[in-house]
């Protein structure tokens, strides 16, 4: 049998896979993953032995090194070194669709930085090189993102900042290049340009008198 050619989607159509997959983004968020710098640690003998006397009992090992707070799974990655896979803890995360607070929040961040489109045009090394100087706030807006809660209103909060640290810790600039981009489309900016075209339209429509009402 002859094998049917495959069509190429449309641009409609590539719009619309497009449109469906932020809509998804937006209603269910994104997961991300960060490597630990931590060598991972098999299960000691003792704990090996308990499973083994009591296979009915739900245990779980867990490795001391890790904050019980902590999502953390064991994936097999590739070590360029060796050329070979290798354990490594990896630390989960899920950004929820954003809250109007936390948006705000992102807004005061953003409003801290000084960024200039046609000088990075003019000198894109010289000023990526000063752009550089915002690595605190970069990993502060990622980690209000996450936190996405009322608490990180408050500039003194703990969690925002132990956060924070661990992005600045272990966060890559690739990393933050696609973090950056799934929160700019958690923030659903034609959205909120939306709600407020609606809102301005009802301030401007004429409301009906009691002449023009269908009883």
């Amino acid at each position: 049998m002859e094998q049917q050619e495959q069509q190429e989607l449309t641009r409609e159509q590539r719009l619309e896979i497009e449109d469906k997959a932020i809509q998804a983004l937006l209603s269910m968020g994104a997961k991300f993953t960060v490597p630990l710098k931590i060598n991972p640690v098999k299960p000691s003998k003792w704990f090996n032995l308990k499973k083994r006397l009591f296979p009915k009992r739900n245990v779980v090992w867990r490795d001391k090194q890790i904050p019980k707070d902590w999502d953390v799974t064991l994936t097999d990655i590739p070590d360029v070194e060796t050329g070979t896979m290798k354990e490594v803890y990896m630390r989960n995360f899920h950004i929820k669709p954003l809250y109007l607070g936390t948006i705000d929040r992102l807004r005061q961040l953003y409003m801290l930085m000084e960024y200039n489109e046609d000088v990075v045009q003019a000198q894109p090394i010289q000023e990526s090189k000063r752009l550089f100087k915002y690595i605190p706030q970069m990993a502060e807006i990622a980690a209000v993102a996450v936190i996405n809660d009322p608490i990180v209103a408050d500039l003194k909060n703990k969690s925002v900042r132990d956060l924070k640290q661990f992005f600045m810790e272990h966060l890559t600039v690739a990393r933050l290049q696609k973090l950056a981009e799934v929160i700019n489309q958690m923030m659903n900016p034609a959205g909120f340009t939306s709600s407020i075209r609606l809102i301005r339209e009802m301030g401007t429509t004429r409301p009906k008198t009691e002449n023009d009402r269908i009883e």
